[in-house]
């Protein structure tokens, strides 16, 4: 997971199933500026869905009701939705973490403009936890929202869940394990991690495999989960 060498990922990847527009009726009756007499709501969400993220950046200040909508998580689904059914790549972004000498670069440009231009712009994007001592590895993306890992030189790991279009993230807790045990005889690191949806439990998880060493041998392989609904780690039965 953890690779010094240059690293893309999509940053709106393909989501099965469209989010019911139902969803947002309560929240767009709730203000005077969302609640449009002449416009359905089924509209009202297609026009916000189909903006630019800039632009729902500069919306979400309007009003509580605006926050409350742009950042619930039905419309963050809804936007990778959108975008996959875009056979244009309008919407359609990707993150590449370029290695330098001092410090991880991560950018961010334009699909479409990757694909059919001669020259493509990439923005610098201000990552969390971001510093000169430390390697970084992307973990996962789901429906827009970026889970990565930051290794310091001292084999401390934090992990961060990171939505770079609306510029919030959470570091997660602690995972309260001695990884310093995890590691081959040759220093490499050998534990991994993998971020995913779950629809049913309607939450995200993050999954950590860490095969533990004693005197250069393995001995045991320990499973932690992470909730982002409940914001803690439970740990599997040892296997």
């Amino acid at each position: 997971m953890e690779s010094r060498g240059d690293e893309v990922i999509p940053r709106h990847p393909k989501r099965s199933k469209p989010t019911n527009p139902a969803h947002f009726s309560s929240i767009l009756s709730q203000d005077s500026v969302l609640s449009m007499p002449n416009l359905p709501t089924e509209l009202i969400l297609e026009i916000l869905l189909k903006l630019p993220v800039k632009s729902l950046l500069q919306f979400i200040s309007v009003s509580k009701s605006w926050l409350s909508l742009i950042s619930s998580p039905e419309f963050v689904k809804a936007r990778p939705s959108l975008s996959a059914s875009n056979k244009n790549y309008t919407h359609h972004g990707v993150i590449v973490k370029v290695s330098t000498k001092s410090v991880f670069v991560v950018k961010d440009c334009s699909l479409r403009s990757l694909l059919y231009h001669p020259v493509t712009e990439a923005f610098d994007l201000d990552y969390p936890g971001k510093s000169p001592n430390h390697y970084l590895g992307f973990v996962g993306v789901v429906n827009g929202l970026i889970c990565f890992s930051i290794r310091l030189f001292d084999r401390l790991y934090d992990l961060f869940l990171w939505n770079p279009s609306i510029r919030k993230y959470k570091k997660l807790p602690n995972f309260r394990l001695d990884v310093s045990r995890c590691y081959y005889l040759d220093g490499h690191v050998n534990f991994k991690f993998g971020f995913a949806s779950d629809e049913l439990q309607d939450d995200y998880k993050v999954v950590g495999i860490f095969p533990i060493y004693t005197r250069g041998h393995l001995s045991r392989v320990e499973v932690k989960i992470y909730s982002l609904k409940r914001d803690s780690w439970r740990c599997i039965d040892d296997f």
